[in-house]
């Protein structure tokens, strides 16, 4: 529908949906693409939202956004070939260089951060939208367009995935897993 004929409290309806699930878009979109694309994605999924301001369900907005940033984020990969998640991820958040001895913290999630890694990406997915950005096993499968019924096996057979590669890592201090050569050779000492 055309902005002009929008009323004031369609435009009120998108602010308080920007305002309770712009915050979680932006990071869902980030950990995807990279802060700077991440904002431009979050940009078109409320004008997206805007436009069909009329189909979007009170009570399932939150899913509903999600569902669409995923939607253009499978569209930007395509068009511009960017990168997996969660290399970005592991890129920002597994770096220790520069620490003599990373804690015990550190090396865990740089070990978790691997295991999801070593995963497909479709359980990847699976994993983070339930467990990291905490959305219910009806809205993960909203997001992902399928039944509850269909996410439930998805999410059990990712975690039994998950478990698996979890375990087969080595129970030693490895080497960050990105960084330079200065980094790898820290580990190894």
């Amino acid at each position: 529908m055309p902005d002009g004929q929008q009323s004031a409290e369609d435009r009120q309806r998108l602010t308080d949906l920007f305002r309770r699930h712009g915050d979680a878009v932006l990071a869902y979109a980030s950990d995807r693409l990279g802060n700077d694309d991440a904002q431009d994605l979050v940009g078109e999924v409320f004008t997206v939202a805007w436009r069909r301001l009329a189909t979007i369900r009170h009570g399932e907005e939150r899913p509903w956004l999600f569902g669409v940033a995923r939607r253009l984020m499978l569209q930007h990969k395509r068009v511009r070939a960017s990168e997996a998640a969660l290399e970005i991820r592991l890129r920002s958040q597994a770096e220790v260089d520069g620490v003599e001895h990373p804690g015990p913290g550190v090396l865990r999630r740089a070990e978790v951060l691997a295991a999801l890694a070593a995963l497909p990406e479709a359980d990847r997915e699976v994993l983070l939208l339930r467990y990291w950005y905490d959305l219910s096993g009806g809205e993960s499968a909203k997001v992902l367009g399928c039944t509850a019924a269909t996410f439930a096996v998805r999410l059990h057979r990712a975690r039994r995935r998950f478990e698996q590669a979890y375990g087969n890592r080595s129970m030693e201090p490895r080497p960050p897993l990105t960084g330079n050569l200065t980094s790898y050779v820290r580990g190894l000492r």
